[in-house]
């Protein structure tokens, strides 16, 4: 028998088609290969009910709890009683902390591991402070919000810098409770600690992303369900349209960069993928040659047929997989340094790393004007991906973290 080990998400980790989906996945199976999975998660979106049984064959066992029809705005509102967080309010759930009570005692699981802030909750009762409890913060969340306070209206704001103070706070209290907190970059691991009482930095630590490197790779076979429509030259932002760094990247590159780079390349096309598209977004799909796809069964087609990947993100915490994925695809990506952090690049990839409209609109152009440069610079970052960016490299600090007799 493997050693038993509960595992909290806050999203079905299944199909690894987002960020957060991309590491749970990842963390899920890399943990099966040792342990007996204890796994709860939610199910925040009715496509994702298909996947239970892909979920569950990692599994030993597994409670799916459906918040789908479940709104923040009513959240937000038990938040101001509460004076919580409204990303922790928004996964409270009687049902869950009755299964993990339950599991942990039938099971005598000493292991508790969770995955975003918001399901520490379920781990934090006094009841387990004789277990070992780690959470994967993933990013410092609470800077996240920190940084939508700037440049924004004053109601904004408000609602802004509550949610900032108050999961700061909850951070801190996480730290003081659990065993250790583990971060996606030594960025965010360092930012964290000079936030933090220094008598706690030992327990703060680096579980860096991967990527899965046969899916992306330009030699795989790709679901064609949807691709592409337009034979010319492309570029393409992939991500959850309806998150708002992602949003506020695309409508930055549409309005300051597509009107000029349109213009001197007027048979480019620029493909916006992923699911859930906010109205901000689909208003973009009115310029010409843009194409929003909403949600695809396979983002690699529109990966493989892109001349040049472009991650504009000016509002980032953590490792942006979308920059992975292409690298691992034989593309050049224009980032910003945002979108960058965390992420070490081969040489040929840094001089396109741009925060500047003319700076971005600069790059692409010329990447787009010589297809041997954009060719070159693909190349060497699949190698790159290949040797430093495997999962199997990037988790092999949960071994140290949870040992276990299995091999």
């Amino acid at each position: 028998m493997k050693t038993p080990l509960l595992f909290l998400c806050h999203r079905m980790p299944f199909p690894p088609n987002k960020g957060d989906k991309i590491a749970t996945f990842n963390l899920m199976k890399y943990l099966s290969k040792r342990f007996d999975l204890y796994l709860g998660c939610f199910i925040d979106d009715e496509f994702d009910f298909q996947y239970k049984d892909e979920v569950a064959k990692y599994c030993k066992e597994t409670c799916f709890i459906d918040i789908s029809s479940k709104r923040y705005i009513v959240s937000g509102i038990r938040s101001l009683v509460a004076r919580t967080p409204v990303s922790v309010e928004h996964y409270k759930s009687a049902s869950l902390q009755k299964w993990v009570d339950h599991v942990v005692a039938a099971n005598d699981i000493d292991y508790l591991f969770a995955y975003c802030s918001s399901v520490a909750q379920f781990i934090t009762p006094a009841r387990f402070a004789n277990k070992k409890r780690v959470l994967d913060m993933c990013d410092v969340d609470s800077d996240k919000w920190r940084q939508y306070c700037e440049n924004k209206p004053l109601h904004s704001k408000l609602i802004y810098g509550r949610e900032y103070r108050l999961l700061s706070d909850y951070e801190q209290f996480l730290l003081r409770e659990l065993d250790g907190i583990t971060l996606v970059t030594d960025e965010e691991r360092e930012l964290f600690r000079k936030l933090s009482p220094q008598s706690y930095s030992e327990k703060i630590s680096t579980l860096s992303n991967g990527v899965d490197i046969a899916y992306f790779s330009p030699d795989a076979e790709y679901d064609y369900t949807d691709q592409p429509q337009c034979d010319g030259p492309s570029v393409c932002f992939t991500g959850a349209m309806d998150y708002w760094a992602n949003e506020d990247a695309v409508v930055w590159f549409a309005e300051h960069v597509w009107p000029e780079l349109s213009k001197a390349c007027p048979n480019l096309t620029f493909y916006i993928v992923g699911g859930n598209p906010s109205e901000r977004v689909k208003d973009i799909a009115n310029l010409e040659n843009v194409i929003v796809t909403g949600r695809v069964v396979d983002v690699r087609p529109f990966i493989a047929h892109a001349t040049v990947c472009v991650a504009t993100l000016r509002i980032a915490r953590g490792v942006q997989n979308k920059v992975l994925e292409a690298m691992a695809m034989n593309k050049p990506v224009v980032m910003t340094s945002m979108a960058q952090e965390g992420i070490a690049l081969p040489l040929s990839q840094q001089s396109f790393v741009q925060d500047t409209p003319s700076a971005v609109l600069s790059a692409i152009k010329q990447l787009l004007e010589s297809p041997e440069l954009a060719y070159s610079v693909g190349k060497e970052n699949r190698g790159w991906i290949e040797t430093h960016y495997s999962w199997d490299g990037a988790l092999k600090p949960l071994d140290t973290i949870f040992p276990s007799d299995t091999l």
